[in-house]
């Protein structure tokens, strides 16, 4: 028996979970204990959810059932690093074309497409709409999701972590020029500190001056 009163589930997404489509494994009661009910924004619900995403986030205590979703897609990001980091790479003609050689690599050239398509279409999936009895929940999203490169992440922090460990940027200097230069830019950003992945304290800065001296800043 549910804790908490199910969300409506529409007839086509019976059998998915709410946080990323696939098949759902069981129902989960949001918030997790009793005791944390007074720190969300809403009213207690059940929601269905794959394996997966039921037990990736570790920690409890969310105001909302989106900053815990916004949690899952943060983790599924992380987990699944190496996958998404398949269409930063490459596009999807360039993989079919590449010459890797060997029956590893012809698994990977078959294989490795599809499965960064079924992780990004995870992490892109916003569910259906939240209701209770009939009646529509509303929950305020306390974070503004951002598309880099057609994925959607959770929020600008999420993305830049995926971009920070796909092409091995030195941190600092990223998050420095991404905050002279803009987030329409981040593109532009990742471009600029390619050319310098390991960084110590010391040539950091000097660093720094030429890529704004580069742009005309």
């Amino acid at each position: 028996m549910n804790k908490y009163p199910l969300i409506e589930i529409p007839f086509n997404n019976r059998n998915q979970c709410w946080f990323c489509s696939e098949p759902k494994d069981k129902v989960i009661a949001f918030p997790k204990y009793s005791s944390e009910e007074s720190l969300i924004a809403h009213v207690p619900i059940c929601v269905p959810s794959c394996n997966e995403c039921a037990a990736i986030v570790q920690r409890t205590a969310f105001s909302s059932l989106f900053t815990y979703r916004d949690a899952i897609k943060k983790a599924l990001t992380l987990k699944h690093q190496k996958t998404l980091a398949i269409g930063s790479n490459w596009t999807k003609q360039e993989l079919a074309e590449s010459e890797l050689e060997g029956s590893a690599f012809e698994g990977f050239k078959r294989s490795a497409w599809f499965m960064f398509e079924m992780i990004q279409a995870r992490i892109n999936y916003q569910g259906w709409e939240l209701r209770v009895n009939n009646e529509k929940l509303y929950i305020e999203q306390e974070n503004e999701a951002f598309d880099f490169d057609g994925t959607t992440y959770v929020n600008l922090d999420s993305a830049v972590t995926h971009a920070i460990k796909t092409f091995h940027l030195d941190e600092q200097l990223f998050t420095r020029v991404l905050s002279v230069i803009g987030k329409d830019k981040f593109g532009h950003a990742i471009r600029l500190c390619r050319l310098h992945p390991q960084l110590t304290s010391k040539n950091r800065e000097g660093v720094f001056l030429d890529i704004l001296q580069s742009i005309g800043l």
